[in-house]
């Protein structure tokens, strides 16, 4: 057992040896973000309490990042998937990303999300101009970036008090 996951840990120390600089970078970037989230709450989320627009108060703000995070995760799961497929060109897959990025980013924006907005527009130049160089960096970037941003997203959804909504709100009937 020990001699196998030494073999799988080289085997991972020569393909991050062998990626392009650009996307060690990215990668230090997202576990970076990843790091600052991980014990505690982080500026944005902080931000995301206190704000609120008229005439909805602050809960549905928390509401809507709390699902363009979720979808924006699983949007990236759908990019990584296709380049585990390599039925996309790698070019494709790239200019594609940067787009759902930057289109979750402009959703985010609304919600004072600014420190996880810049992240997702710095992921979506990467994408748009160095990117990964291969399907392997493709996959490795994703993953990475779906750490970071579900960890944002389990910050935000912990603020919902989603067993009191349950206890106190009833779904409407149905039309008669």
């Amino acid at each position: 057992m020990a001699a196998a996951r030494k073999k799988a840990t080289k085997k991972a120390a020569g393909k991050r040896a062998s990626r392009s600089p650009a996307t060690a970078a990215m990668v230090r970037r997202l576990n970076c973000a990843l790091e600052e989230s991980w014990r505690r709450e982080t500026a944005d989320i902080k931000a995301l309490r206190r704000h609120g627009l008229p005439p909805m108060g602050r809960l549905p703000c928390a509401f809507y990042a709390n699902f363009n995070t979720f979808w924006a995760g699983e949007n990236i799961q759908v990019m990584r998937a296709l380049a585990l497929e390599r039925g996309v060109k790698l070019s494709e897959l790239n200019k594609v990303t940067a787009a759902i990025l930057r289109r979750h980013a402009a959703r985010l924006a609304k919600w004072n999300l600014k420190k996880t907005v810049a992240l997702f527009e710095e992921l979506a130049r990467y994408f748009e101009r160095q990117g990964p160089k291969n399907a392997a960096e493709f996959v490795e970037v994703t993953e990475a970036a779906l750490v970071a941003i579900d960890r944002i997203n389990a910050w935000i959804d912990a603020m919902i008090p989603w067993s009191q909504l349950d206890k106190r709100l009833k779904v409407n009937k149905p039309p008669a």
